[in-house]
């Protein structure tokens, strides 16, 4: 029986619908993502199932004795004085304060009122005690040590950092015990480690859980099955997010050739009917208008009928960067650079190479100084600077996490008019990144954190860089759009320093690895997918959510803060690195496949991007082979 039963689920928003018709279900103990573009209506849908809107139309059908836990997008609100484990057992408390005050009532001298209260105290201890009251504290204390936030248990909630507020709302959802746990976004703020530490503690959870996340990687690890909610219809997949994405390739090659086809006998009639309508013109026979009537009838029932052109979900962003490559050698030389806050060292002196044309990956723990660095950076970096050297032919194109680099007050148009000559130039730039006409108008302070990042990106090519320098260039994009941003970067001549807790990202673009480590830069020679076998992922095979800091110094470092992928590698046999390597060349591959079929799409041939969706299904089982052996 199954946990959850949507059925005919419809919102509007403003006389406009956000979703219609949306019906599914939910078995006990299942993982399923919940993905789609922004503002489709996974955040409105969570919160209608949540309880927190009842503005809709449909059904929803919950089991009678299941409990629902939400962990909504926007960061939790917390007391003054309350602390980590206060908020974790906040609801624990206000069950007990009530049924304190019942039980007061309990004696009342007022028979009725007595009775009411002994009724309500049953129904309120029964809740108690199936969210598990009297052991609130004990779980939450076991909770945040499993979080690795046990030193945290008595500090004041509101000194946290964003990603440990995620974090304690996450913990709190699940303490109450329910059957049903809704997650939007849980794992922004996050770092890397926190990231991974996120999978392996959802994959673990005994209930079903709905999640809402734009981190693939994740989808990948925790989801049994897949909702899309797209142009208002919702559509389930079986498996995780890249076997959704086959069988999304499959469909769509499928319809492409179904659609070509009704295209064709589209063209046929079309020409057969306009024939027709100059002999029926010309010549004065009944006989002739009948079959122009009958013919005109044809078309429209095939109209009507027409397989519609299919959408893979990715080419609606027309991302580039039209920056060409420098001739220089030199891209970046850092030499001694160190960071002090107010008094206390973030970065000791210490540095790093990148020539033109690699793509490096900055990483690290969260407030380990990355992006104070890259703002250093971007502000004073020269080739006059001795600790940031910038190569004197470099062109840098920003894209700053806190989206900085405008001014609030201007308007698009203004922006961008200081960068390119004519309106209809910017416009014609703009829309590729998704804007429209009327968004030349629109005030910067008013887009969303979304919108802010597609026009830094824009930004960054319309000045034509040669240099990118990216800090959480993915924040709030959906998944097209990231991918989207991806493919230009792979099509990109120029260098790329980015900054990013998206591994599928960072697998996909980066080249090479700088991390920090102790305070100090270390270059490591290898892919990001390799450095996080290597190096990253001790921290969280390790039992902690620190991050890579301090993890790095088990491998051996080689000259100027140089550390070799082997010469890094924590345990594990030469049969076990084999598997690995074997893994990383195979994960690269299907994206070359997946990328040549969005190419076939973009030719429209889709017999051609059929064959490679097959062969990209043969290449997938072979490869869920690979990582069924790793794990055993």
């Amino acid at each position: 029986m199954p946990l959850l039963e949507v059925v005919a689920l419809g919102k509007d928003f403003g006389g406009d619908p956000v979703f219609k018709d949306v019906s599914f279900s939910v078995e006990p103990g299942e993982k399923l993502a919940f993905v789609g573009r922004n503002g489709c209506g996974k955040t409105s849908l969570l919160r209608i199932l949540a309880g927190h809107d009842d503005d809709h139309r449909g059904t929803l059908r919950l089991d009678p004795h299941a409990r629902i836990g939400y962990v909504p997008q926007k960061p939790p609100e917390f007391g003054e004085t309350e602390t980590a484990v206060d908020f974790v057992c906040r609801d624990a408390y206000a069950l007990r304060a009530q049924l304190e005050s019942l039980a007061e009532l309990m004696g009342s001298t007022d028979q009725r009122a007595a009775e009411r209260a002994v009724v309500q105290y049953g129904l309120l201890r029964e809740k108690y005690d199936a969210e598990g009251g009297d052991e609130a504290e004990i779980e939450a204390s076991r909770l945040l040590e499993r979080a690795g936030l046990a030193d945290r248990a008595e500090v004041p909630a509101l000194s946290l950092s964003g990603g440990e507020k995620n974090v304690l709302a996450l913990i709190r959802a699940v303490r109450i015990r329910p059957d049903l746990l809704l997650l939007d976004e849980p794992g922004n703020h996050l770092d890397l480690a926190g990231l991974a530490w996120l999978e392996d503690f959802i994959r673990g959870l005994p209930f079903a859980v709905l999640l809402v996340s734009h981190d693939r990687r994740m989808l990948d690890r925790v989801a049994e099955g897949v909702l899309e909610l797209e142009a208002s219809v919702l559509t389930r997949y079986a498996g995780n997010y890249s076997a959704y994405r086959l069988e999304k390739l499959q469909r769509a090659a499928g319809q492409g050739q179904d659609w070509q086809a009704d295209r064709k006998r589209v063209e046929r009639l079309e020409a057969l009917v306009r024939r027709f309508a100059e002999i029926a013109r010309s010549r004065p026979d009944p006989a002739w208008g009948k079959r122009l009537r009958a013919r005109r009838s044809q078309l429209a029932r095939v109209k009507a009928e027409a397989t519609e052109r299919p959408d893979i979900g990715n080419r609606d962003a027309a991302v580039s960067f039209l920056g060409e490559a420098s001739k220089a050698d030199l891209a970046l030389a850092v030499d001694g650079y160190d960071k002090v806050y107010d008094g206390v060292s973030v970065l000791e002196p210490s540095g790093f190479t990148i020539l033109n044309g690699e793509r490096v990956a900055l990483v690290g723990p969260n407030g380990s100084g990355k992006t104070s660095f890259v703002r250093d950076l971007v502000a004073r970096g020269s080739w006059d600077d001795k600790e940031i050297r910038v190569g004197p032919s470099m062109i840098i194109g920003y894209c700053a996490q806190h989206q900085e680099v405008f001014d609030p007050g201007e308007t698009l148009g203004e922006a961008f008019l200081k960068i390119l000559s004519t309106r209809p130039e910017v416009f014609a730039h703009i829309s590729k990144f998704l804007f429209g006409y009327d968004d030349l108008s629109k005030n910067i302070a008013s887009l969303s954190g979304g919108e802010l990042n597609r026009l830094q990106l824009a930004r960054a090519s319309a000045l034509r860089a040669n240099f990118l320098v990216l800090d959480e260039p993915t924040n709030h994009l959906d998944i097209p759009t990231r991918e989207a941003v991806e493919d230009a970067l792979v099509d990109f001549d120029g260098t790329v320093l980015v900054v990013s807790h998206d591994r599928y990202f960072l697998e996909k673009v980066a080249d090479r690895v700088v991390f920090i480590d102790s305070k100090r830069f270390v270059e490591y020679e290898g892919g990001f997918a390799e450095y996080w076998r290597d190096i990253g992922s001790l921290a969280v095979y390790n039992g902690s959510r620190a991050g890579a800091a301090g993890l790095a110094g088990r491998g051996k470092a080689v000259g100027r803060g140089t550390a070799t992928n082997r010469d890094t590698a924590v345990g594990g046999s030469k049969a076990d690195m084999e598997l690995e390597d074997r893994i990383a060349v195979m994960e690269k591959e299907k994206e070359t496949l997946e990328r040549r079929i969005s190419e076939r799409f973009d030719k429209r041939d889709f017999k051609g991007a059929k064959e490679l969706a097959n062969e990209l299904a043969r290449h997938n089982s072979r490869l869920a082979e690979l990582w069924d052996h790793w794990i055993k």
